[in-house]
């Protein structure tokens, strides 16, 4: 019992005094373990019974640990599993801490920051439950759309995996093509120059000279000669000549089509379909086919190279006359016919045979062969030269870049007749500027990215190759015919009467 009084010193430097029961209580008898002093805490609460060795433990950690000496001077109450459980020991009574006292600073933080942490947290569970319950229970109408949406983009998906298959086929089909080409009487530098501009794409050349017939290259002969195209909007430069002809209109006409007032020129630069099916309707079928007749279209051009086509031509008024004027619809004209037609706009009028010169002796006995000669006065040319050489300079071709080298075209394009999905992209020029080469070049390109813009490119880049060769003697130059044109009658063949 003499220990009794210094444990109780050590108490109260520990830990304020605890309040004594009334003295009116009897008070029991004391166990050995109840007589020991009791450790109290700040809110008067009775502390829970202890050792005077866990007293002495705690003590000797505070004095070690002047962090945690500090926490019990502020009167924190140490931590109950220090009081009641077993004694720590290493590590885990360093990392031992203490309860802030109710009302202090640090009880006020702690609790601001559990309430913080709670509203986060139920924010979080309630956006969660809501994007859970949108996308758990969406509304018929909008899985509807949804399905829809993934429909469509499937189905965009495969069409454009189909459109890309038809890309290839064509451009495979040119390659194997252009490999079976006659090289026989081809310009080598011309015909270079030719395949370097059609690159990669589905597309045939034709090059030649306006003033005498002479074919200088043709890349990919098939489809030159054999395969018939629609014309699309080249068709435009014919019912413009034919309106002048029949004096249905004049160059300084102006035409209200569509949302603006067009002339001959500027409808031909921009390609105003509009316009040019005013003209059709004025013209009618029989008189359409009429001057298609002196073109060229519908006949052979008697080129001499195996497997020629005559083209196709309406025979019955279509639906829409219009159209056929402004779009070609109905016709089906080759390279060389197109290449035969704008030749006689190129050289005043006369339409020659083209001919291939296979051998030095072809060469050496060369005479160009005129086969018509249409009624092109030079009034009429001059009208329709002012739209050809505006298209090139500030119109639908002027992408070719070809004019300052003089050059004069017409753009197409439009889709096929017998698939949506493929375009045709074609060009029609020739170069009208004195001290110039004088060629033509055409342009047909096939694919769903065909555009009479992309093939007038093309041309240019021919155009300009040329005219850089141009200053070597490359070829022969062949002074044009002063013979009377001869009319050539078609010789049908079988594939022909067969149609």
């Amino acid at each position: 019992m003499s220990a009794l009084p210094a444990f109780a010193q050590v108490t109260r430097r520990a830990a304020k005094p605890v309040k004594t029961p009334p003295p009116s209580r009897p008070t029991p008898k004391a166990s050995p373990a109840a007589t020991r002093p009791a450790i109290t805490r700040k809110d008067t609460r009775p502390a829970q019974p202890g050792t005077p060795q866990r007293l002495r433990h705690s003590k000797d950690t505070a004095a070690a640990n002047p962090k945690t000496g500090r926490r019990a001077a502020a009167g924190r109450e140490p931590d109950r599993k220090t009081l009641v459980g077993q004694r720590p020991s290493g590590k885990a009574a360093k990392t031992t801490r203490t309860t802030p006292a109710p009302g202090s600073r640090q009880a006020s933080a702690s609790v601001a920051r559990t309430a913080t942490a709670s509203r986060n947290a139920r924010a979080r569970r309630d956006y969660t439950t809501r994007a859970t319950a949108v996308r758990r229970t969406p509304t018929r109408a909008e899985a509807e759309r949804a399905a829809l949406r993934r429909r469509a983009e499937q189905a965009r998906l495969a069409e454009l995996a189909r459109i890309r298959a038809l890309d290839e086929q064509l451009q495979r089909t040119t390659q194997s093509s252009i490999e079976q080409d006659d090289l026989r009487g081809e310009d080598p530098a011309i015909r270079q120059l030719a395949l370097d501009a059609l690159g990669d794409r589905a597309g045939t050349v034709v090059v030649m000279e306006p003033w005498t017939g002479r074919v200088l290259s043709i890349v990919n002969q098939q489809w030159a000669v054999r395969t018939p195209f629609k014309p699309c909007s080249t068709i435009k430069v014919l019912t413009g000549y034919a309106a002048l002809q029949e004096k249905l209109t004049t160059a300084d006409e102006i035409i209200l089509a569509g949302s603006r007032s067009w002339t001959l020129r500027t409808a031909m630069a921009q390609s105003n379909n509009e316009y040019f099916q005013v003209l059709a309707h004025r013209l009618g079928f029989e008189r359409f086919l009429f001057y298609a007749g002196q073109a060229g279209f519908g006949r052979k051009t008697g080129i001499n190279l195996p497997g020629e086509t005559s083209g196709v031509i309406p025979r019955h008024p279509p639906a829409d006359l219009g159209r056929m004027g402004s779009h070609g619809d109905g016709f089906g004209v080759t390279a060389v016919q197109l290449a035969t037609f704008i030749s006689a706009l190129a050289n005043g009028g006369t339409l020659y045979r083209p001919q291939v010169l296979r051998s030095p002796q072809e060469v050496a006995r060369f005479k160009p062969l005129p086969v018509r000669t249409l009624p092109l006065t030079e009034d009429i040319r001059r009208d329709l030269l002012a739209g050809l050489v505006s298209a090139v300079e500030r119109g639908t071709a002027r992408r070719s870049g070809a004019a300052a080298l003089g050059v004069a075209g017409k753009t197409g394009s439009c889709n096929c007749d017998f698939s949506p999905r493929t375009r045709v992209g074609l060009f029609v020029s020739f170069v009208d500027a004195p001290g110039k080469p004088g060629l033509l070049v055409t342009v047909i390109t096939k694919g769903s990215m065909a555009r009479g813009s992309s093939a007038s490119v093309i041309a240019g880049s021919i155009y300009r190759g040329a005219d850089v060769a141009s200053r070597m003697p490359f070829r022969r130059q062949v002074a044009p015919s002063a013979e009377e044109p001869v009319e050539t009658p078609d010789v049908p063949d079988e594939e022909e009467t067969n149609d």
